[in-house]
């Protein structure tokens, strides 16, 4: 196992997921015997893999750290509204359910509205968001944005999101 410290292992294995790093760099005490723990831990999980000089994170791994990321993402307001609607719409295949009510609710999470069973609504940029959401639930070509400038029930969306 690896016990060269932070230092040396971000030189060894630039790959190590950053929040790992993160964790410890916070630390103002570095605990050596921690730090391993977590890597054989890791290890164990199949999240890296530990060679004689490097550590690489595996598909696995590279999944859970995309996840996590997931659960931070936020769409930001900005200073003024552009006028626009965003609209996700969906068809997702019943096979794909549990993807297509995980989509649901972390569109709802994000601040999104729902507009009808596979459409919902938000007034500001996210084409980014979606398009990482996409990638996370691998449901790409069923997911699309739209870009609108007008829609029905505008006031009432517009009161929802506290536009008006």
């Amino acid at each position: 196992m690896l016990s060269g410290g932070v230092v040396a292992l971000s030189a060894l294995a630039p790959k190590v997921p950053y929040e790992i790093l993160k964790a410890y760099l916070k630390n103002k005490k570095f605990n050596k015997t921690n730090f391993n723990r977590d890597l054989k831990r890791l290890s164990s999980h199949g999240d890296i893999k530990i060679g004689q000089n490097k550590i690489t994170i595996t598909k696995k791994g590279k999944a859970r750290v995309l996840e996590y990321q997931l659960d931070e993402m936020m769409i930001r307001k900005p200073i003024k509204w552009d006028g626009k609607w965003r609209l996700v719409v969906f068809d997702i295949p019943d096979w794909h359910r549990k993807a297509s009510n995980t989509l649901r609710l972390k569109l709802r999470n994000l601040g999104f509205e729902q507009y009808q069973k596979s459409l919902f609504i938000h007034p500001y940029p996210c084409r980014d968001e979606i398009d990482f959401i996409k990638e996370v639930f691998a449901v790409g070509s069923y997911v699309n944005l739209i870009v609108a400038v007008e829609i029905d029930n505008e006031e009432c969306f517009k009161r929802k999101f506290g536009l008006i």
